[in-house]
């Protein structure tokens, strides 16, 4: 639309280039020094975020060739729709290629078993983890410059401390 109202295309970029999100944790991308990208939306997620969110991984790790690894915790507050939700998600992640499904905690096990019994069952390596520091540690040793990490669960499953700890820069 800046285009159109006649502003010229460097101005554009510069102006877009220096947005920032008003609300934590939803979509932040972030490259950390050695290539690794990292998508934190930690802040929410229901069935149909997560399948936003899974499908945002893959439109951005299948045009670069970039390895996609899904961080994944529980969705809370799906009542009678707990365990449904959580195959679905990991259904979802099969069927859409995601490369590695890293899933956060024992009440996130669904999305696991999601990914091995649906539509696509074996077309993504999964882990699962007991919980954040497990899953942190996964990554650190597992991911590298070449891959693209979503990090995404409910609020209440705390999974930005996941991915602002794989931001961090570690000593070799």
């Amino acid at each position: 639309m800046a285009l159109a109202a006649g502003f010229g295309l460097a101005e554009v970029a510069r102006a877009l280039g220096s947005v920032r999100s008003a609300s934590r944790w939803r979509m932040e991308v972030t490259e950390r020094a050695d290539g690794l990208v990292v998508v934190n939306d930690a802040y929410n997620a229901n069935p149909d975020s997560m399948r936003a969110a899974l499908e945002a991984l893959a439109g951005i790790g299948r045009p670069s060739g970039r390895r996609t690894v899904a961080v994944l915790g529980e969705m809370k507050e799906l009542g009678g729709e707990h365990e449904t939700g959580h195959r679905a998600v990991g259904a979802d992640a099969a069927r859409l290629g995601i490369d590695v499904l890293v899933v956060v905690g024992e009440a996130a096990r669904g999305i696991a078993e999601g990914a091995a019994q649906g539509e696509a069952p074996g077309t993504c390596e999964v882990i699962v983890t007991a919980g954040r520091e497990e899953a942190v540690a996964w990554v650190r040793q597992n991911a590298g410059p070449e891959d693209v990490v979503l990090v995404k669960a409910s609020r209440g499953a705390a999974l930005e401390v996941v991915a602002e700890q794989v931001l961090e820069e570690t000593t070799p």
